[in-house]
């Protein structure tokens, strides 16, 4: 069995952007966390009491340096939910995200339809209203906008039946079940309720690739971005002008709820540098 970490080693770490990873007995992976400051965020940890029974168990820490944020963000992401480190409870997400698509039916009003997919396929005669990380998250949201906005629930598909749903008897559905709703008003209804929970439409024509060059400028990486995937990226030792010194490609196009935000975030910045492929 490995002895428990030695503070004294924090030391050796650098103080730069990047990700930490703690290491327990027989190597399992513990907990993985993203800095500015990646030797005073671990310092941090030794030094908070709140955190001494995590510490306990520190066997080993491996660190990965990053140009910037984004990096050390995007990286953070893909370790967590790839590696499944045991203390990132919250952040372990399932691969595949759960869709919600609209489909009009014969009268014209608009239907839900929930589909877990491991990609984003954009269909224009069905578009996509919501993404959501699991199936009790989307089933949660589409029973309160039945209240909140009137929509009926077996057009939303949480109810089946012939005849009016139980919500038209509760006077919280004005009909459109049985066809006798204004189409138009009830369709409006339905896009506003996903306002919330829409994915934001590529600002751009194509691909983007942004750069980041750390403080010191001695390690640059690229990312190639297109419909909010992060689709390749690379790094390489930018002072000493070697280029590719690592190189990864993600699965093309798969969409990931947090990148999404992540990559949104920093888009969306101004002064952040972006440029077109």
């Amino acid at each position: 069995m490995k002895s428990v970490f030695n503070k004294k080693n924090i030391a050796s770490f650098p103080n730069t952007h990047g990700v930490y990873l703690f290491y327990g007995a027989e190597d399992i992976l513990l907990y993985v966390g993203k800095s500015k400051t990646i030797r005073a965020r671990i310092h941090s940890h030794f030094a908070a009491r709140e955190e001494r029974w995590l510490i306990k168990r520190i066997c080993h820490i491996e660190v990965r340096e990053t140009a910037g944020e984004l990096g050390a963000l995007l990286l953070e992401s893909q370790l967590i939910k790839e590696l499944r480190p045991m203390y990132n409870v919250r952040s372990r997400q399932p691969r595949r995200i759960i869709i919600a698509r609209r489909a009009d039916n014969k009268q014209g009003y608009a239907t839900v339809k929930l589909e877990a997919v491991d990609y984003l396929d954009i269909k224009p005669d069905s578009p996509i209203l919501g993404i959501f990380k699991h199936k009790t998250q989307a089933k949660g949201f589409l029973d309160t906008v039945s209240k909140t906005h009137k929509l009926c629930p077996k057009l939303l598909r949480l109810e089946n039946s012939s005849g009016y749903c139980f919500s038209y008897h509760l006077g919280q559905c004005d009909g459109a079940c049985m066809g006798e709703e204004d189409v138009t008003a009830y369709n409006a209804r339905v896009e506003a309720a996903f306002e919330a929970r829409r994915i934001i439409a590529w600002p751009f024509t194509g691909a983007i690739t942004i750069e980041e060059v750390s403080k010191d400028k001695k390690l640059r990486e690229v990312f190639a971005i297109d419909n909010w995937c992060l689709i390749a990226s690379s790094k390489d030792d930018y002072g000493a002008g070697k280029k590719s010194l690592t190189a990864q490609k993600s699965s093309p196009h798969r969409f990931d709820y947090d990148s999404y935000k992540i990559l949104y975030s920093y888009v969306m910045e101004e002064g952040n540098k972006i440029r077109n492929i």
